[in-house]
């Protein structure tokens, strides 16, 4: 289990991420859209379940627009999104792991 806390969390400076300064200074952007889709409330997986795993959910502008992050206690911060939503808590482990898969992603992925 992991000990890091978010040192710093901002928007990107196109507001399409939320960039997290972890407290060992590792720094990770994550796509708001990625955020959204991979949004670990019961709703949302129940939704993905329903829908099989080649369901790709269409999101508006609100839903991409993330309208504040709050701190819940010292293991997670919550989303809270434009259009409502509000009921995703992103534990820290599972920010990390995002961050880890978003690495290598991004390793994987040729440049131009």
């Amino acid at each position: 289990m992991s000990h890091l806390t978010p040192y710093r969390i901002r928007l990107t400076e196109d507001r399409k991420g939320l960039e997290i300064t972890w407290s060992d200074g590792q720094v990770c952007r994550y796509p708001l859209v990625l955020l959204r889709k991979r949004c670990p409330c019961a709703t949302c997986q129940a939704d993905k379940k329903e829908k099989g795993d080649f369901y790709i959910p269409l999101f508006t502008a609100d839903a991409l627009t993330l309208k504040d992050v709050k701190q819940q206690g010292h293991y997670a911060v919550q989303l809270i999104w434009a259009d409502g939503h509000h009921t995703g808590i992103y534990d820290y482990a599972y920010l990390l792991a995002l961050c880890a898969e978003i690495a290598r992603s991004e390793k994987d992925t040729p440049s131009p």
